[in-house]
């Protein structure tokens, strides 16, 4: 709905789509919530691409990995560091239960 610099609207993420499963792209948050309103079921989204630790698109793959539904984090070893302290300071979960939530993809 927005091109990700209005302040008043949301921004956008993405998901490919291969034979059927999804991965989400830089997933901003809520994501989860907004593909289950969509009617897209939370194991069909089995991967994760993150480029950055901006909020705005990563905070939907932080509520995807809690879900418990099985899913991969394809990112670079920097970012994905990144991302498992800053959830881990966020949210008082160990960085190592955090880590066990998902699979972590080099990239």
């Amino acid at each position: 709905n927005s091109h990700g610099f209005d302040k008043s609207g949301s921004v956008s993420g993405y998901v490919l789509w291969i034979n059927g499963r999804g991965v989400m792209i830089d997933p901003p948050p809520y994501s989860s919530a907004t593909l289950e309103r969509e009617g897209i079921r939370p194991r069909t989204i089995v991967g994760i691409i993150l480029t950055h630790c901006h909020a705005d698109h990563d905070a939907g793959a932080f509520q995807k990995v809690l879900t418990g539904s099985p899913v991969v984090v394809i990112t670079t070893p920097t970012i994905y560091k990144s991302f498992i302290r800053k959830y881990a300071a966020l949210s008082a979960l160990s960085p190592a239960l955090l880590r066990h939530s998902h699979r972590h993809k080099p990239a």
